[in-house]
């Protein structure tokens, strides 16, 4: 058995955790924007929403700026 720990292996390991984190926050961030439009509607307070949206805006920006960097090299080659 070899064990394989060529660095393109863990990246690309690393690049399928990012992705998935990237899909997640991105329903994360519908799901709270749906959210916020129904308390709005019926007239109650979005605050606590509207916090989590944002943390959950803030983190998919980090993952995508983390995905590029991770992409970066890939590209001069």
């Amino acid at each position: 058995m070899i064990n394989d720990c060529r660095p393109e292996r863990s990246m690309d390991h690393n690049l399928v955790l990012i992705n998935r984190n990237i899909a997640r926050l991105r329903r994360d961030v519908r799901l709270q924007s749906s959210q916020i439009e129904q308390l709005i509607a019926a007239d109650l307070d979005c605050t606590p929403a509207a916090q989590r949206l944002m943390w959950a805006q803030a983190d998919l920006v980090l993952f995508i700026e983390k995905r590029e960097r991770l992409m970066a090299p890939a590209a001069h080659e």
